[in-house]
């Protein structure tokens, strides 16, 4: 039987931040005598933030002050009055308008020496990208590293060890697609796949694209052209679809019909790919000019997904947007 779980009803970032706040409190060394190895874990999770950004932890603590939503910084952790740690925390969501510089200025006019403030960007599910997180001097601490963190905890506190397995039960989301039917893919299922694609493939980024339909998780990948009109690649979930984009007083109609032509005439030399035309097609900046008639996914025999063949397809259809492209 599964056993009840706190954070599994406490899913806001405002429980988490809660839990971030009491975790950090645990590094006081007046709570040592309560729950030594507790202490232990919460001054290892400051250690790593040091290292994180390749600075040495203090060789005494002598003082932690943390507080939250101090001016919206979700948790602010200030060690031996010298090096404030801002850690900006995110489950589902993500960074957005200027938050993350917002909070490093307000901290620096609290005349602390910039080179000691430790921003960090702490994020339990999935994100394709921290390019502008780490832009703005934020280094990532990920749901796995947190993990590692309390795993190392030896003691009894059901605080910690509901959190702690809540993470790992993230973890065995994310990673699902891997033996999960193909069928039974859910929102976890899609973020681990499009992830290890992303990583298998170098290139590309992942998010949630909302329509009149629902929605769905998208991957686009691979983009060539000019600045009139580039070519890539999307999946759309179960769908492969070739995409054009088109800028702002080019023909659409002329450049949606040339693309769908040329790719749909080129693509019977890819036997492992089966292109045909959209249902429909629409006329927006970015439009499907073909797609995979049948899912891309390649099988097992127990419908569970055959990884390493389902890239070798993605690359065929790369290859296939590539002798497309005009000789230069």
């Amino acid at each position: 039987m599964t056993i009840p779980n706190l954070f599994s009803f406490a899913t806001s970032e405002l429980s988490q931040d809660a839990f971030i706040c009491w975790f950090l409190t645990w590094a006081k060394s007046e709570h040592a005598a309560h729950d030594l190895s507790l202490h232990h874990c919460a001054r290892q999770f400051i250690t790593k933030i040091f290292l994180k950004h390749a600075k040495t932890v203090p060789s005494k603590i002598t003082d932690i002050k943390v507080t939250k939503q101090d001016r919206h910084i979700d948790v602010l952790c200030v060690i031996n009055n010298k090096y404030p740690i801002i850690i900006e925390d995110k489950t589902g969501s993500e960074n957005h308008s200027d938050q993350l510089r917002r909070y490093v200025k307000e901290i620096e006019q609290r005349e602390f020496n910039a080179t000691d403030i430790l921003p960090i960007y702490y994020k339990t599910e999935e994100q394709s990208c921290y390019s502008t997180v780490l832009e703005h001097g934020y280094q990532v601490f990920l749901r796995d590293e947190m993990i590692e963190v309390l795993e190392q905890y030896e003691g009894q506190n059901q605080i910690l060890l509901n959190y702690r397995d809540y993470l790992i039960q993230i973890t065995a989301k994310v990673k699902s697609f891997l033996h999960l039917p193909i069928s039974e893919w859910g929102w976890h299922s899609w973020q681990g796949f499009y992830s290890c694609v992303k990583n298998e493939l170098r290139d590309g980024n992942w998010d949630y694209i909302a329509n009149p339909r629902g929605g769905f998780i998208g991957f686009w990948w691979h983009w060539l052209g000019d600045d009139k009109c580039q070519q890539y690649l999307q999946l759309e979930e179960e769908k492969l679809c070739f995409k054009i984009w088109v800028a702002e007083g080019e023909s659409r109609t002329e450049l949606r019909s040339y693309w769908h032509q040329i790719i749909n005439k080129e693509a019977k030399a890819f036997t492992e790919l089966d292109v045909k035309k959209p249902d429909r097609f629409g006329n927006g900046h970015y439009m499907t000019v073909c797609i995979n008639s049948k899912d891309y996914r390649v099988i097992n025999q127990d419908n569970t997904i055959d990884f390493a063949q389902t890239v070798k397809l993605l690359r065929s259809a790369e290859q296939l947007l590539n002798s497309v492209q005009p000789s230069i």
